[in-house]
C-alpha cells in the first residue's frame, strides 16, 4: 500500500510539473508546446485537471489569432484603413467603445523642441502642445441626420527652458458646430457640410494691451479621394463695437479662409495648411506643413511641424514668424 501511494505521489508530481510547464508556455504565447503537453496529460490520465485549463479549441483559436495578427497582410489591411479612420473621426462616426462620447477633434500633439527665428519673451526655444476634443450633444433634430457638437481646442506655448518656466501664451478655442451629411450619387468623396461658431481668446485682460479675442461663424467641408484629403473652411468675423475691439486688424492678418491639403499613407501623413487675406496690395498669409510617421505602429506619430507667416499665435498674430517644432502626435 505504501508503495502504491509513493508511485501515485511521484505520478502526481510529474503531472503537476507538466501542467506548470504547459501554463508557462501558454503565458509566453507558445500554444503549440502547451497543446503537446495537454495532449500528453490527457492520454496519460483522464482527470479533471484538464478541464481547469483552456480547451483545445480555445488554444487553437488563440494560436490562429496570434498568427493572423502577426502577418504582414493583416497589418497592411489595417493601415490601408487609416484614411477611413481619419475621415470617421472628422465626421464623428467612430465605432470604438466610448462611454463618455468624448473623442479627438483637431491634432493632439506635444512638441518639446520648438524654435522660432525671433526672440520671444527672452528665448527662441519653447515647448508647444495642443489638446483638442469634441463631444456629440444630440442629433437629427431637423430630420436631416445632422449631428450637434461641442468642441474645445487649447494651444499653449510654454517657455520651459527659461527660469521659472512661464507659459508665454495660451489660446482657448471653445466652439459649437453642426455636421450635415451630404450624399451625391457618383460623388462619394464629398461627405458633409459643417457650420459652426468659434470663439478664440488668450484669456488676458487689457492691462498690458495683450488681450486677444475674436468670434467667427464658419463653414467647412471635407473631400476624400483615395488617400488625398482636402478640408476648405471660410469664416465671417462677428464685429465688436469699435471702442471695445481688442484686435480690429485681425482679418487683415488672418484672412477669411484656410484650406488643409493632406495625404494619408500606410504609416505616415503629410498635410499643408494655407491661409491668405487675398489682398494683393497688402498681402498677408501663412503656410504650415505637418509631417508624421508612425514609428511603432501604435498610433503615436513622430511629428514635425513647420510654420511661416502671420498668426502663429494670438499674441503674435500681426508678426511674421518662422517656427519649426518636433515631437509626438497622437492619432486617436
Amino acid at each position: 500500500m505504501k508503495k502504491f501511494f509513493l508511485i501515485f505521489s511521484l505520478f502526481s508530481l510529474c503531472l503537476a510539473d507538466d501542467l506548470s510547464k504547459a501554463l508557462e508556455y501558454e503565458k509566453k504565447g507558445d500554444y503549440k508546446r502547451a497543446m503537446q503537453i495537454y495532449k500528453k496529460l490527457a492520454l496519460q490520465n483522464q482527470t479533471p485537471i484538464l478541464t481547469q485549463t483552456p480547451n483545445s479549441t480555445e488554444i487553437l483559436a488563440k494560436q490562429n489569432e496570434t498568427k493572423s495578427t502577426q502577418t504582414p497582410k493583416n497589418q497592411k489591411r489595417q493601415k490601408d484603413n487609416f484614411s477611413q479612420i481619419a475621415l470617421a473621426n472628422y465626421l464623428g462616426d467612430e465605432n470604438s467603445f466610448n462611454p463618455l462620447g468624448i473623442s479627438s477633434y483637431k491634432m493632439n500633439y506635444f512638441l518639446p523642441f520648438s524654435h522660432t527665428n525671433h526672440d520671444l519673451s527672452g528665448s527662441k526655444n519653447e515647448v508647444k502642445f495642443q489638446i483638442s476634443l469634441k463631444k456629440r450633444l444630440f442629433e437629427n433634430l431637423l430630420g436631416l441626420d445632422e449631428k450637434y457638437y461641442l468642441g474645445y481646442t487649447q494651444t499653449s506655448l510654454w517657455q520651459l527652458y527659461r527660469h521659472s518656466s512661464p507659459f508665454r501664451e495660451n489660446s482657448y478655442q471653445p466652439e459649437f458646430f453642426v455636421d450635415f451629411p451630404i450624399h451625391f450619387d457618383g460623388y462619394d468623396y464629398f461627405n458633409n457640410l459643417r457650420l459652426g461658431f468659434l470663439h478664440e481668446s488668450n484669456g488676458k485682460d487689457d492691462d498690458h494691451e495683450q488681450s486677444r479675442s475674436w468670434n467667427r461663424l464658419y463653414a467647412s467641408t471635407t473631400f476624400l479621394y483615395k488617400r488625398f484629403l482636402i478640408v476648405p473652411r471660410i469664416w465671417y468675423r462677428i464685429n465688436e463695437d469699435g471702442g471695445e475691439d481688442d484686435n480690429p486688424a485681425m482679418e487683415h492678418y488672418m484672412g477669411n479662409f484656410d484650406v488643409n491639403l493632406g495625404y494619408l499613407g500606410d504609416d505616415f501623413f503629410l498635410n499643408a495648411m494655407l491661409r491668405n487675406n487675398l489682398n494683393f496690395s497688402r498681402n498677408k498669409g501663412a503656410v504650415q506643413v505637418d509631417i508624421g510617421y508612425d514609428i511603432f505602429d501604435n498610433g503615436i506619430y513622430y511629428y514635425v511641424q513647420y510654420f511661416n507667416g502671420y498668426g502663429d499665435s494670438l499674441i503674435d498674430y500681426n508678426k511674421r514668424l518662422e517656427r519649426i517644432s518636433t515631437g509626438f502626435l497622437i492619432s486617436y
